[in-house]
């Protein structure tokens, strides 16, 4: 049986909608994917267990953060997944064809990769840590984030997308430190893309990520 279509929501516009109904006590989350257009991002609002109560589509440099503050403030369990666990057809029908007219995109492409940050890449604390990126990279910033196998967590790493060269490595926790990580290198002039599988060559991403052992390039 077809799942009923939820609300949908273009976070580009407003943040100010109501999200939840307001007549339950169900827990709240929240599941975040990337895009094939990487500069975007889904978002599902779920209760607990199994009902969407609503889409979102938004841009990942200046609607995601804004948009885990407010679903903070909703008391909502943030979580970001390469791909959430809801009906995968479901999910297709926002990914292949987004509802509205003239908008197209391509699907997604390549193997997901889902690992853990090694100790070694240190966390994100805003404020404290100077700038992300160092000084004489002026052009070309590209700020990379990439789910983890915690879907509390992300990994942020700054390329410079001609060369692939990575000037810096950072791991945080969606709920307290992504927003004010993309804040900070927007500042920087940095441009945000958020990606399942980013485009770097298999040895570099092994600098920054540990692959299950299950994994399979």
């Amino acid at each position: 049986m077809d799942m009923p279509k939820p609300p949908y929501h273009d976070l580009e516009f407003s943040q100010e909608q109501v999200f939840w109904p307001r007549d339950t006590t169900a827990q709240r989350l929240v599941y975040l994917m990337p895009l094939p257009r990487p500069t975007e991002f889904l978002a599902f609002g779920v209760l607990s267990p199994d009902e969407t109560c609503f889409v979102g589509r938004g841009r990942v440099n200046t609607n995601l953060g804004p948009f885990i503050e407010r679903m903070i403030r909703d008391r909502a369990e943030v979580r970001l997944y390469e791909c959430p666990p809801l009906p995968r057809e479901f999910i297709e029908q926002y990914i292949s064809n987004p509802p509205w007219e003239g908008h197209e995109v391509e699907n997604p492409t390549g193997t997901p990769v889902r690992g853990f940050a090694p100790r070694t890449v240190p966390d994100y604390v805003g404020g404290t840590t100077g700038p992300l990126w160092p000084e004489g990279v002026e052009a070309g910033r590209c700020t990379l984030l990439i789910p983890l196998e915690d879907p509390k967590a992300f990994l942020a790493l700054g390329v410079a997308p001609e060369s692939g060269t990575v000037f810096f490595a950072r791991k945080g926790l969606l709920e307290v430190s992504l927003g004010e990580l993309i804040s900070q290198a927007v500042r920087e002039q940095s441009r945000v893309e958020l990606h399942a599988r980013p485009a770097l060559p298999r040895d570099v991403l092994d600098r920054y990520l540990q692959l299950p052992a299950t994994y399979n390039p």
